[in-house]
C-alpha cells in the first residue's frame, strides 16, 4: 500500500487531474481544517489544491515603523516567510510522514515552480526526523485535458529548483526596492494611510515611458505643411498625391496648384502585382493580450478570462512567450474536436485543405505551446466577455492554419500639367484566413487598370493646409508591446503592472495618459537622474533572473547585488529629499482644468484626485469654489449655473449608474431636492440619493445630520420614482432598472416586502 501526493496549483485544476488519473472516480474531502481530493483502494492517491503561493515574505514586525526605522535598514533587512494558506499548509503536513511519492503539477513557469517547492519544502520539512524521503517527481503538461495530463504523469520530470529560485529572487527583489521606493517617496510627499504613494520596481519605468510620451506630446509644436490632390475619373473615382509628399512653404504649394487646376492627366508608368497577405503567428501571451485590448477587453481582465477558461481545460496555459507550435500537437485532432462547435463551418473550411500547414511566429521556446482552443465549448455555457475571450483564441488558431490570403497592388504615375502625382489601389483578391479571422480589415482602394500615355479625367484639384501631428498616445496593445520589446515585466507580470498604475491613481484612460501624481513622481525621479526610471536598470535585473534559471548565477548574489544598486539609489534620493518632495507637491496642485471660474477673470476650476474622492477649486485661494464630491468618477463642468445658488452645475458619470446632474456645492438645496425618492419616515424630511466620499451611492434623509436615516441602494442600475410607501416600514418604494428587467423594492433591505416579493416572484415561477 502507497501513497501519492499530487500538488496541484488552483482546485479547479485539482479536480480535472483528479477527474482524469481516476477516471471519474475521485472524492472531495473536507476535515479538521484539510481540504484535498482522493481516490483510488489500496494504492491511495491525495491530491492537494493549494489557491497560489501556501508562503508569502515579508519583512520582521520591528521594520513596520516607517518613521523609525531608516530605510537604508530595510534595504539589508531579513526577509521572513510567512504561512499564506493555513488549510492547504495543514493538509500537506498532515499527509508527509505517510508519502511514498509527491508529484508537483502546479503550472509549469516559474510561478508555479515555486509554489510546488514552497509545498515540497512544507513536506520534507514536516520529515526531516523520519528516516525515509519520497520520491520525488513533476508533470509538465500545458492544458488540461485527459490526454495531456495522463501522458504528463505517465512521463514525469524533475523538479527545476533553479527555476524556482528565479522565481523567489524575484519575489524579494520587487519586496524589497518596493517597500524602500514607496517609504521613501511617502514620507517625503507627506502621504500616509491610504493615501500613500505605491511604488514598484518595474512600475516607475513602465510610467516613465508613459510621462515621456505625455510631454513630446505637450511640448510638441505643429507645423504646417500643403498637400495637392487631384480626383480622377475612370469608371469610378481615385485619387493621386504629389509625388513630392508634403510641402512646407504655402507659396510652392500655390503655384503648383496654379498650373494643375482644371488639367486632365497623362499616365506616365502604370503597374499592377499580386501581393501575400501573410497569415497572422500562433498566439504568445503579449500577441493575445494585445489583441484582446483592440476588442475592449482590458490586459489584467483578458488574462483573468484566459486563466479560467485554461483550469475549465477549454483552452491551452495562457503564459507562454512561444509562436511555433510544436510537432507533437496534433492539430488535427484538435480541428475534429472544434467540429461540434458553433464555429463549426469555419473549422470544415480548414480541415477542408489538402494540407494543413501552421504559420510560425519568431519565437520557439519548449516550456508551453502557443495559446490555442483545446476542447470545444457548447453554445451558451461563455458569456459576455468570457465567450468573446474563447473565440478571439479559437478564430486565431483557425487563422493560423488556413490559406494565406491574397490583394492586388495597382500603381500609377499620373503626369497633370508637368507634375507627378502617385496613385494606388488595393483590392483583396482572396480573403484566405481573412475570412475566419474579422478583427483584421484591409482597406479597400478603387483603381482602374491603366495605359501608359493614357489620358485620365481629372474631376477635383484640391490643395489642403494641414498641420504636423504629435506622437499619439500609448493605447494597451501598443504600450505592451512597448513593454516586451524593452524587457519590462515577463508575459505574466505585464499586464498586472499596468493595472497597478491604474489602480493606484498614476494613470488612466485608454489610450494611457499620467495623472498629475504620476507626472509628478517622474519629474521627481528625473531630477535625481535616478537609473530607477530607465528600463535598462530593470531589463539587467530580468536578465540576472534568467540566469538563475540558467544556472549561471545563485539567488543570493542577485539579491546582494540588487541590494547594494537600492542602497545606491537611495543615497541619491535622500541628498534632494525637499526637491523631491516640492516636486511632486506642485504636481498634486497643478490638477485638472474643468474650466473658467466665474468668480476670478481667466482663472480656472481644477480638479484634483485623491484616492477616494476628489476636490473641485479655484486656482484662486479663498475663492468660494472648494468643495469635495465622491471620487472614481468622471467629472464634467456644465455652462448651466444652479437655479438655488447660481453656482456652476456638474456632471457626475460612474459605471453602472446614469449621469448625475448636480450643483458643484454638494450642501446645495438643489442637491438635496432634485433627487427626492419620498418622505423620511423618521422626521418628515426628503429622502435623497446621497453620495459617500467612496463614490457609493446611498438614500439619506435631506435634514442630516440632525437626522441619520440612511438606506443601502444597488451601485449599478437606475432608479425611478414611485410615489408609494411600504405598507410595512413607510419607506419609499423604488423601482430598480438594470440588465433588462425592473423591480420594484423597499430599500429597508431586511423588510417584509422585499420577503414576501421575493416568495411571490418564486411561487410564479413554480406555477408557471
Amino acid at each position: 500500500m502507497t501513497l501519492t501526493l499530487i500538488i496541484a496549483e488552483k482546485a479547479d485544476a485539482a479536480r480535472r487531474i483528479s477527474y482524469f488519473l481516476s477516471d471519474g472516480n475521485s472524492k472531495q474531502k473536507r476535515a479538521k481544517g484539510l481540504s484535498y481530493i482522493e481516490y483510488g483502494e489500496g494504492d491511495r492517491t491525495v491530491v492537494i489544491p493549494l489557491s497560489g503561493h501556501i508562503i508569502e515574505i515579508d519583512f520582521p514586525k520591528e521594520m513596520n515603523d516607517w518613521k523609525s526605522v531608516k530605510l537604508s535598514t530595510l534595504v539589508d533587512s531579513k526577509i521572513l516567510k510567512n504561512v499564506k494558506n493555513r488549510t492547504a499548509y495543514n493538509t500537506l503536513k498532515h499527509f508527509a510522514p505517510d508519502a511514498d511519492k509527491v508529484i508537483i503539477a502546479t503550472d509549469y513557469d516559474r510561478e508555479g515552480e515555486l509554489i510546488g517547492v514552497e509545498a515540497l519544502d512544507i513536506i520534507l520539512n514536516e520529515i526531516k526526523t523520519l528516516d525515509k524521503r519520497p520520491e520525488i517527481l513533476r508533470a509538465k503538461f500545458s492544458a488540461l485535458t485527459g490526454e495531456e495530463i495522463r501522458q504528463a504523469f505517465s512521463e514525469p520530470i524533475t523538479v527545476d529548483y533553479n527555476l524556482a529560485d528565479s522565481a523567489e529572487a524575484r519575489e524579494e527583489i520587487d519586496l524589497i526596492w518596493g517597500a524602500v521606493l514607496t517609504r521613501f517617496f511617502s514620507l517625503a510627499a507627506h502621504r500616509y494611510g491610504k493615501n500613500f504613494l505605491s511604488i514598484g520596481r518595474v512600475q516607475t519605468p513602465t510610467l516613465a515611458l508613459i510621462v515621456k510620451r505625455e510631454k513630446e506630446i505637450m511640448d510638441f509644436k505643429p507645423e504646417p505643411y500643403w498637400r495637392l490632390l487631384v480626383t480622377f475619373f475612370k469608371k469610378g473615382a481615385f485619387q493621386g498625391e504629389y509625388e513630392k509628399g508634403n510641402l512646407k512653404e504655402e507659396a510652392e504649394a500655390e503655384k503648383i496648384f496654379n498650373e494643375i487646376n482644371g488639367k486632365n492627366g497623362v499616365v506616365v508608368e502604370f503597374e499592377k502585382h499580386l501581393e501575400r497577405i501573410g497569415k497572422p503567428s500562433p498566439f504568445n501571451t503579449t500577441d493575445f493580450l494585445r489583441e484582446a485590448s483592440r476588442i475592449g477587453v482590458p490586459p489584467a481582465k483578458a488574462m483573468s478570462i484566459a486563466e479560467v477558461l485554461y483550469t475549465r481545460g477549454y483552452i491551452s496555459y495562457p503564459r507562454t512567450d512561444n509562436t511555433v507550435y510544436q510537432r507533437s500537437i496534433s492539430l488535427k485532432s484538435v480541428l475534429n474536436k472544434l467540429v461540434a462547435s458553433e464555429f463549426s463551418e469555419d473549422v470544415k473550411k480548414v480541415l477542408s485543405q489538402e494540407k494543413i500547414i501552421p504559420s510560425r511566429g519568431r519565437t520557439e521556446a519548449m516550456d508551453h505551446p502557443p495559446i490555442y482552443p483545446v476542447n470545444t465549448v457548447k453554445k451558451g455555457v461563455l458569456k459576455g466577455d468570457y465567450a468573446r475571450v474563447y473565440e478571439l483564441i479559437l478564430r486565431r488558431f483557425l487563422a493560423t492554419l488556413y490559406i494565406a490570403g491574397e490583394r492586388e497592388i495597382k500603381e500609377a504615375t499620373v503626369d497633370v500639367g508637368g507634375y507627378n502625382f502617385k496613385t494606388r489601389g488595393v483590392k483583396v483578391t482572396k480573403p484566405g484566413w481573412l475570412e475566419l479571422y474579422p478583427y483584421r480589415r484591409i482597406d479597400e482602394f478603387y483603381h482602374p487598370d491603366l495605359e501608359k500615355n493614357e489620358e485620365v479625367k481629372a474631376t477635383e484639384w484640391n490643395k489642403i493646409g494641414e498641420e504636423t501631428k504629435p506622437p499619439r498616445r500609448y493605447d494597451m496593445a501598443s504600450l505592451l508591446k512597448t513593454m516586451e520589446e524593452l524587457s519590462l515585466g515577463t508575459k505574466s507580470t505585464r499586464h498586472d503592472i499596468i493595472g497597478k498604475l491604474q489602480d493606484r491613481g498614476f494613470i488612466e484612460g485608454n489610450p494611457v495618459r499620467p495623472t498629475n501624481l504620476g507626472m509628478g513622481l517622474i519629474d521627481s525621479v528625473t531630477k535625481v537622474k535616478s537609473k530607477i526610471s530607465e528600463p535598462e536598470m530593470t531589463a539587467e535585473l530580468e536578465s540576472e533572473m534568467d540566469r538563475i534559471a540558467g544556472k549561471e548565477m545563485k539567488k543570493g548574489e542577485v539579491v546582494s547585488q540588487s541590494r547594494s544598486m537600492l542602497h545606491s539609489v537611495l543615497t541619491d534620493f535622500e541628498n534632494r529629499e525637499n526637491e523631491i518632495k516640492d516636486t511632486i507637491d506642485g504636481s498634486l496642485r497643478r490638477g485638472e482644468t474643468l474650466g473658467k471660474c466665474p468668480f476670478h477673470e481667466n482663472k480656472n476650476i481644477i480638479l484634483l484626485k485623491n484616492r477616494d474622492f476628489y476636490t473641485i477649486k479655484c486656482e484662486v485661494d479663498g475663492c468660494k469654489i472648494n468643495f469635495n464630491v465622491p471620487g472614481r468618477s468622471l467629472i464634467q463642468l456644465l455652462e448651466d449655473k444652479c437655479p438655488v445658488c447660481s453656482l456652476p452645475k456638474i456632471k457626475v458619470i460612474r459605471k453602472g449608474q446614469s449621469p448625475d446632474i448636480r450643483c458643484i456645492n454638494p450642501r446645495c438645496e438643489y442637491n438635496r431636492t432634485k433627487d427626492s425618492f419620498g418622505e423620511c419616515p423618521s422626521d418628515g424630511g426628503s429622502l435623497v440619493v446621497r453620495q459617500s466620499r467612496f463614490g457609493k451611492r446611498f438614500l439619506g434623509c435631506s435634514n442630516y445630520p440632525d437626522c441619520k436615516v440612511t438606506y443601502a441602494l444597488p451601485q449599478m442600475g437606475l432608479l425611478s420614482v414611485t410615489g408609494e410607501k411600504c405598507p410595512h416600514c413607510s419607506a419609499p418604494l423604488i423601482i430598480m432598472t438594470g440588465k433588462g428587467r425592473k423591480w420594484k423594492f423597499c430599500p429597508k433591505i431586511d423588510c417584509e416586502y422585499n420577503g414576501k416579493k421575493k416568495r411571490s416572484e418564486k411561487n410564479k415561477k413554480s406555477t408557471a
